[in-house]
């Protein structure tokens, strides 16, 4: 089975966006419903706003939840983004990606809530990305975190708003400091960064998320 997820970010005021919240509650699962100000910006200049995820049994059942948003709750000037990412499969990636941390791959009882960390952006040399790619996804493994969803530019489904990136991911992080020790280790900020520095931009940004079936109890 292959999920999907939800993923609205609003500027409408916070009374606004709580409503919009507290109006979703028993309606599907939610991930995550965090105000801006709770969010934390790891790279520099990422834009920070509501948001509310929510993971769905399918890419249709996800387009027809959107579908019943009212999202005119969310008074604002522009639409909010609302963005439909297929989820990791149940049985994880094909053989060929098992480099990958997954739910699948990645052996640990986790404690609960977890951190979320989105990451967006474009890059332009993918030769640099691989080799970024190969130091990140160890140290990922070493702090038992894991990708939710990971999906190309292409495969995104923008539903309201706009967005114009090339990569969308979402992974899942066992506290915030765990995060934090990745993204401020010696190997991230002196061999990682700088291999992606001048070739695109990047966002990143974590949030606590709820409760969910990959941790423990």
């Amino acid at each position: 089975m292959q999920r999907a997820y939800l993923v609205l970010r609003s500027r409408a005021s916070h009374a606004d966006f709580s409503a919009f919240c507290a109006a979703q509650r028993g309606r599907c699962e939610v991930v995550a419903a965090r105000g801006a100000h709770q969010l934390q910006a790891l790279e520099p200049g990422t834009p920070l706003a509501h948001t509310w995820i929510s993971r769905w049994p399918s890419k249709d059942a996800a387009r027809e939840g959107f579908a019943a948003l009212d999202l005119r709750t969310l008074q604002q000037p522009e639409p909010p983004q609302v963005l439909l990412a297929a989820a990791i499969p149940d049985e994880g990636l094909p053989a060929a990606m098992d480099f990958v941390p997954t739910h699948r791959n990645v052996d640990a009882v986790l404690p609960q809530p977890p951190t979320l960390m989105l990451i967006e952006g474009t890059a332009t040399d993918q030769a640099r990305m691989d080799r970024y790619r190969d130091i990140i996804l160890p140290l990922m493994r070493e702090q038992d975190a894991f990708y939710l969803s990971f999906e190309l530019g292409g495969s995104v489904e923008v539903l309201s708003g706009a967005w114009e990136e090339a990569i969308f991911a979402i992974s899942r992080w066992p506290q915030a400091h765990t995060a934090r020790a990745f993204w401020l280790g010696r190997r991230y900020q002196e061999d990682a960064i700088p291999l992606r520095i001048d070739i695109g931009r990047f966002h990143v940004a974590t949030m606590e998320g709820e409760h969910d079936e990959f941790g423990g109890a």
